[in-house]
This record gives structure tokens, sequence and C-alpha cells, in this order.
């Protein structure tokens, strides 16, 4: 098909779902920070006016839409305002939900989607995961998004209620021609999920009839962090025809095709800087996602309401004979240095203003000095003070890394301070963006013998450090408890042994000889497998559960009647203006179609 044929209308736009796609938002990011606390609020709010802009059939939200487990009052009042205000309305709603939802399988959803509510008046339905900032925790694990579900303003799906064996139902969705599968599975522990996905216990159900367009959301590591600390890409299956993948914060938007599995991946990245990371600098966007029976294209939209960020790494080791490093008033070169570094970024800042009103003006500034002297490293906080009023982040905008070299005590072994340090370094080399906790879980698997853990494993402690730092998740303490209680019972069934203050470390030894199991017993005793399915379904990863082309459509073309079930989409097809640009195509398995658009 000629690009001319497809601007005569062949490509009907009743028959192309357009969504408009967004992912780790982060809303009440630095929420009371007098500078930053507005930025994550004015970036969503520009992503749901991009929604309007483009007059999308919904949005569709790749989880972390809050920044805390357990936001604010100030965060949800600001989030329902704003919710209501861009996809609250009269417009007709034209996709059709397709799903019986008087079926098994289907505890991980609400069931009823907003728009079908006759109660609710919604314009833009609001599709959206959980991520790892707001997953469901503390008591009855419940998520922030479960409370956006429960009034109507998002329909919450993904939400795993078993961990044993995770059934990943899609949404059934239609619009004139045009069928979308929509699987979505949020955030779990990568190795807890990795494991499972070589247990073959993941499933995803598909459609048998053919002509489904399948797409995944999901939640999860992207980029290689160490064994079982990532969820490859190949472990999901072949038949689906696009992932939108979220977490990863680095925007990469483009759609990128695994050859492996011959589908296609996006990867939005997030809408405001939490980390000053090197992968964060890079332009903010949202995108356009346009579905068109076996054909999608993706068209990006950079926000202009992000505050600037610029992002520099220097090794000093470069300039050691610019700036005699070997002589003289070290630190005060390397500050002088440092300076005219920093005026120059704020310089280059200036360049990602875009001329919005809304967008902040200060600039977020990083600049990382690699070091090989204490000498040379300057206080960086007194020096920010001088920044006040000109960039957003004074107070961290240098940091320093310096090279470690290996101590070892007197048995030969590498002390852990200078371990850990080193293995910092090693791992922010070779996988730029490793949070501290995850450094640490790989040298507690990696060390000696000597420095093992011996009551908490490292799996467990990095689920502690994350539940009480990013989920704020106070209940979290019940790990340490568990681990505790666990200990206790296993010294007093040491009955062959007398256990002593001499011998204790000896005893404990054999402790984490079941470890796995043990943080398994762990999350259990959280309640993150509270429920459990009764739904049997073939011991395969990809299963079909019969036809739904015969069940009868809902939702349809909303008008008069809202929340009208069989409806049809629309009695009459129009032809509207044309779909600028071409559709990426699928290579497609034997349910998928031939040919593309050009």
């Amino acid at each position: 098909m000629t690009e001319e044929s497809t601007q005569n209308g062949d490509i009907n736009p009743a028959d192309t779902i357009k969504l408009l796609v967004a992912s780790d938002i982060h809303l009440g990011y630095e929420e009371k920070d007098p500078i930053r606390g507005e930025d994550s609020f004015i970036a969503f709010e520009e992503v749901l006016q991009h929604a309007v802009i483009n007059d999308v059939d919904a949005i569709l939200l790749g989880g972390d839409l809050f920044h805390l487990a357990n936001p604010s009052k100030n965060t949800l009042k600001r989030c329902f305002d704003l919710l209501k205000t861009y996809t609250f309305g009269d417009k007709p709603i034209a996709i059709q939900f397709l799903n019986d939802q008087s079926e098994d399988g289907f505890q991980s959803f609400a069931r009823t989607l907003n728009y079908e509510d006759p109660n609710v008046n919604i314009a833009i339905p609001v599709f959206s995961i959980h991520g790892n900032h707001d997953d469901p925790s503390g008591f009855g694990r419940v998520s922030a998004v479960d409370l956006l579900s429960s009034h109507g303003y998002v329909n919450y799906f993904g939400k795993w209620v078993d961990l044993s064996r995770i059934i990943i139902k899609p949404l059934l969705l239609q619009k004139g021609e045009t069928k979308l599968a929509l699987y979505g599975l949020g955030h779990i522990s990568d190795a807890r999920l990795c494991r499972m996905f070589d247990e073959a216990k993941v499933f995803l159900e598909k459609p048998d009839d053919p002509g489904w367009f399948n797409v995944m959301v999901l939640h999860q590591n992207r980029a290689d962090r160490g064994v079982k600390n990532y969820l490859p890409e190949n472990a999901l299956p072949k038949f689906l025809d696009l992932v939108i993948w979220g977490h990863e914060h680095d925007c990469r938007i483009v759609p990128e095709e695994n050859v492996v599995k011959e589908f296609f991946v996006i990867q939005p990245g997030s809408t405001v800087a939490t980390s000053l990371s090197e992968g964060e600098s890079l332009q903010k966007c949202c995108g356009l996602l346009s579905i068109h029976k076996g054909l999608f294209r993706m068209d990006p939209i950079p926000l202009k309401t992000v505050r600037p960020f610029v992002f520099e790494s220097v090794n000093l080791a470069s300039f050691q004979d610019e700036l005699r490093l070997d002589e003289g008033d070290v630190m005060k070169k390397v500050q002088e240095f440092a300076a005219e570094r920093i005026e120059s970024l704020i310089e280059r800042s200036k360049e990602q203003l875009s001329g919005d009103d809304r967008q902040p003006n200060l600039p977020l500034i990083r600049l990382r000095l690699e070091i090989t002297d204490t000498k040379q490293q300057f206080n960086a906080l007194r020096f920010g003070h001088h920044y006040f009023g000109r960039v957003g982040n004074p107070i961290d905008m240098v940091i320093f890394k310096r090279k470690t070299t290996r101590v070892k005590d007197e048995s030969g072994n590498m002390l852990d301070d200078a371990a850990l340090k080193e293995q910092f370094q090693k791992e922010q080399r070779h996988h730029a963006g490793l949070r501290a906790e995850e450094i640490a879980e790989k040298y507690f698997r990696e060390v000696g013998t000597a420095h093992k853990m011996e009551i908490m494993c490292p799996s467990s402690m990095t689920e502690l450090v994350r539940r009480l730092m990013d989920a704020k998740d106070y209940d979290a303490g019940e790990i340490a408890k568990f681990y505790e209680q666990k200990a206790v019972k296993f010294l007093e069934a040491q009955v062959d042994s007398v256990v002593t203050e001499d011998n204790i470390d000896e005893v404990l030894a054999g402790f984490h000889d079941n470890e796995t199991n043990l943080h398994d017993q762990m999350l259990a005793m959280l309640d993150l497998s509270a429920s459990k399915t009764t739904h049997e379904p073939d011991p395969v990863q990809t299963s079909t559960k019969g036809s739904v082309s015969d069940k009868p459509a809902r939702g349809g073309t909303r008008g008069g009647a809202r929340g009208a079930r069989g409806a049809a989409a629309a009695n009459k097809t129009t032809r509207g203006a044309p779909i600028e640009a071409e559709f990426n195509r699928q290579r497609r398995d034997s349910n998928k179609h031939n040919g593309q658009i050009t």
C-alpha cells in the first residue's frame, strides 16, 4: 500500500485506536521543596492536555503515577483535581469493552470500566498499572491506584492477586475494525518474576480468534542489572506485538524491535527527573500511539514544561597537566575549574527553555568529577550556596567519584567498606543507574564467607530498604521481625548442639541453606499472595480460552445512553483526515498479517 493511497483515506480514523502513552509520573516527588515541589504536577497536567488536544480514545500509564505508596493528602487531592478537569466530560467514547465480566480470572481488574458506570461522566478513560513506588502495601495491600479506581478516576488493571501463579487476562477493546488485547502486569520483585518465568508460572491468555493487536504494559527493570535483577525481553511470549515498558526513566520512546521475539518495545521514560543521572537528562516525552488493525505508529510528544536538566561527567585525570594538580592549592584549583564548568552548564541549560510560561526556569545541574586523590575534593554544599536563585538544586550540583584501592585484613579478605565502594564504582561503570541497595545485595551474594549476612538474606534486606525509603511503608519493619523469629526457632531446633555466644555464628551458618524459601515466606507474610485463584489454565505460557468474537459488545460509542451495553461501535463509518506519517509494521507469526504501509 502506497503513501498516496493512505492519504486517500484507506486508513479510516473510525477504525484507529489512539492512546496517549506515558509512564513514571511520580506525583508528589519533592512536593515540599520550595523550588521543585510543583514539577511533577506541572508535567502531568501537560500530559493530560496533550490527550485532550489529540482527541485520544484513552490514556495508558505504565506505573509509578505516585512517588510514594502512601501519597500525601495534598498529592491525592491535586491528582483528583487534574483527572477530573481533563478526563471527565460528555464526549462520546468509541472503544467497546468486550470481556465477559462474569468469567473467573478477573480478580485483578475492577470488572467494570469507569466510562460504563452510569454514575461517572468520563470523556477520556485512563488505564494504569502500578509501579514499584505505588505498589500495593500496608494493611489490606491497597495501592494508591486502587483509590483512584474505586472512585472512578482510572481503570486499574494488572494487579496480581496470587504469586504462586500469575494469570494475565487481556482487556479486550475494540473500535471499528481494530481489536486491541491489552495485557497488564504491575511491578513484582524482579528476582521473583524471573523465577516464575523460569518455572513457567506466568500465563498470558491469548484470544484464539485472529486479528487482535496484542499490547503488554509492565513495570520492571529492563537494563541488565545482574542475574535475576531484571526481566529479559526474551522471557516475554512471541505473540505480543508491542510492549510498553515502565520503570526505566531514560526516554526511549521510539519503538525498538526485538529481533528474536519479533515484537517492538516502547520505553516512555519518566516525566520528571527524580535522580540526577545521565539518563534523566534526556528529553522527556509522552507519546501518541495509533493502532490500526495490525499496524501501529508512535509519535513522540516532547514535554515543554519539564525543568531543564544538564548532566556532565569530567575525569580530572584528563586535565592533570592543564590544572597542575600535583602542586599548589589543589582543592582551590579544582573548585575554580568546577565553577567554570557550572557556568557553562547553566548556559547550556538555556537551550532547553521552550518558551512555555509554565516551565520552571531554574535548571537542574549535575557535574560529576572523577578524582584520584581526596586533596582534589572540596565542600560541595558550601560551594553550592553561591548558586541559590540560579539553579534548582544548588546543594547537590557537584558530586565526586573516586577510584578506591583494595584493602585487605589480616585474613586476606577484603574489608567490607572498601569492597562495597569498589563494587559500587564497578557496577556504576557497567550498569549506570543501579541503585545503592541493589549493589549492596549483589555484593553480599558474591563476597566471601567471612562477610556473609547471617540472619537476613540480601533480597529481603533490599526489599526492606525499598519499602521504607521509596514507599514509606513502615509496616515493612515486620520483615526484620520475621527473620528474628525464624532465627530464634532455628536455634531452638538445634537439639544436637549447645548454642553459646562463642559458637552461635557457626550454628547460624546453616540458617540460609533455604534462602529462597525464606524470602518467599517473608513476602507471603506481608500478604503479597493473599488471594488464591482457582483458575487452572493449561501448563503453557500462552493459552487460548475460547473465542470472544461471539460475545456481546459493551460500551460502544457512548452518547445519550451512557454505559449502554451491546451498542455497536458506529452505524456508519466516516472517512476523516488521514493519519499522517507511516505506521510501523510488526513482524507477525501465523496469526499476524503480512505487508506494510509505506
